[in-house]
């Protein structure tokens, strides 16, 4: 399951996309501005953005360097504009987008598109020395998460389910299967349910500790926790 911000001002289409694609089971996170997409970019982790480069604060290329400038080739980007004139295609592709399209492309070839990039992506840099240091803490008894600041993070059934599943994992990718295995409580489960739980559960995380919460998709295989994950 990847991770997608939309950065649109048309509010319409901004709307299709992040439904359409949250049905393909992506988890997409929308907004309207240069402004309020740098504010998502500090406070999370994407693995693909899908860029406007007409936006009512800016041009969208700006971002485009922000985005390599933080993440390097690490993040696909797809841009998605009215503009059809060559050269603010090769500025965008100068700039280092992995895709450009125009408005009048229908959902399906966006979607297929945003896979295909993802799938050329590079492996994402390992966490920095100051994240992989950092100790959580798993209370199966209490079910809490414990942060390195010895914040408390109260776990529904599901999320303790999950998160144990990462720890078993250790350094390696928790996949698909092992998930779908722990957590379909009678088959009740798809990308859609898991997608909103772990988006929750970032969230939840995030508000308690006021730490990024290290939770990390892993497209095409499943989740891993980039920190190290203690069972009690």
């Amino acid at each position: 399951m990847s991770r997608l911000l939309i950065v649109e001002d048309e509010a319409s289409l901004r709307d299709d996309l992040v439904a359409f694609l949250e049905a393909k089971g992506h988890a997409a996170t929308g907004v309207g501005t240069l402004a309020e997409a740098l504010h998502r970019m500090a406070a999370d982790t994407f693995d693909l953005i899908v860029l406007d480069l007409g936006l009512p604060d800016g041009h969208g290329v700006r971002l485009l360097s922000e985005i390599r400038a933080r993440r390097g080739l690490h993040c696909g980007v797809v841009v998605l504009t009215a503009h059809q004139d060559l050269e603010d295609k090769l500025q965008a592709l100068e700039a280092g987008s992995d895709a450009y399209l125009v408005k009048h492309a229908s959902l399906r070839e966006i979607e297929f598109t945003i896979r295909n990039v993802l799938k050329r992506l590079p492996e994402s840099p390992p966490p920095s020395g100051a994240e992989a240091g950092q100790e959580w803490m798993l209370d199966q008894r209490g079910r809490h998460l414990a942060a390195p600041g010895g914040e408390s993070v109260p776990l529904t059934p599901k999320e303790m389910i999950f998160m144990a599943l990462l720890a078993e994992a250790g350094t390696t990718v928790c996949d698909h299967a092992r998930l779908a295995e722990g957590l379909g409580d009678g088959g009740d489960f798809s990308p859609g349910s898991l997608n909103a739980m772990v988006r929750r559960l970032r969230q939840k995380i995030e508000d308690r500790t006021g730490l990024e919460a290290p939770v990390r998709a892993v497209y095409g295989r499943g989740y891993s926790f980039a920190a190290t994950l203690r069972l009690r």
